[in-house]
């Protein structure tokens, strides 16, 4: 790929790579693969996403493995992750919600205090409220957290709309006694994290162009259009 500049001439894109854990079908995944691509493009990169588990996305992210990460909370613990650097404009706001059989009531955090939750381990916002609920188990997809809410091992999962909407759908006969609850437990910003010691200025220069785009309208029009 390459980029125009002065003259008529035009110079390759630089190559960038950043992780994500989100499968690349869901809304989310597309609509902030779409946004960063063209930010970066201005700024002369070229975005490639990888989709790796949680803890190792972050891993790879901070040793330089990857160029960074694709989004993650807006309180990431960036002490454990000394080489990243938050892209301080959200890239996303979502909604969270409760996935759970008919009977689960959701009515803020003080509601979840006698659920079981099962999640994808690595999921920082629900590490960080693990003492909310009555108890926790960690597994390694959304799928798992289904299949044991199905079998009554656990009570609930949390996870974007889109995503369990996505999910569920895929068998819809074997979890037809579990719903999306509403209304969403939380609402978190999603930024994007760059590994400062590989681009140094990058999480700066990215911040300014996504506001300009959400100023002038081109980051709205991206998150209407779907990805191919």
């Amino acid at each position: 790929m390459h980029s125009p500049v002065a003259g008529g001439k035009s110079v390759p894109l630089i190559p960038i790579t950043l992780a994500t854990t989100n499968d690349p079908r869901t809304p989310l995944y597309q609509k902030t693969n779409q946004v960063l691509n063209a930010a970066l493009a201005e700024l002369g990169f070229a975005l490639t996403v990888v989709t790796l588990p949680n803890k190792r996305s972050l891993s790879w992210a901070n040793l330089g493995k990857v160029d960074g990460k694709l989004f993650r909370i807006s309180n990431l613990d960036l002490a454990k992750l000394p080489n990243l650097e938050q892209v301080t404009e959200a890239i996303a706001i979502v909604d969270q919600s409760v996935i759970g059989k008919e009977h689960i009531i959701v009515n803020g955090w003080q509601s979840m205090q006698s659920y079981t939750i099962a999640y994808e381990r690595g999921t920082v916002f629900l590490d960080k409220n693990q003492a909310r609920f009555k108890g926790v188990i960690l597994v390694d997809d959304f799928h798992q957290a289904i299949q044991l809410i199905s079998m009554d091992r656990a009570d609930i999962t949390v996870t974007s709309h889109a995503t369990a909407n996505r999910l569920l759908n895929l068998s819809p006969v074997k979890f037809s006694d579990i719903k999306i609850h509403t209304p969403p437990l939380v609402k978190i910003k999603l930024h994007t994290y760059i590994n400062k010691t590989r681009h140094p200025n990058l999480a700066k220069q990215l911040a300014q162009i996504l506001h300009t785009m959400k100023q002038d309208g081109r980051y709205q029009q991206l998150n209407q259009i779907k990805s191919p």
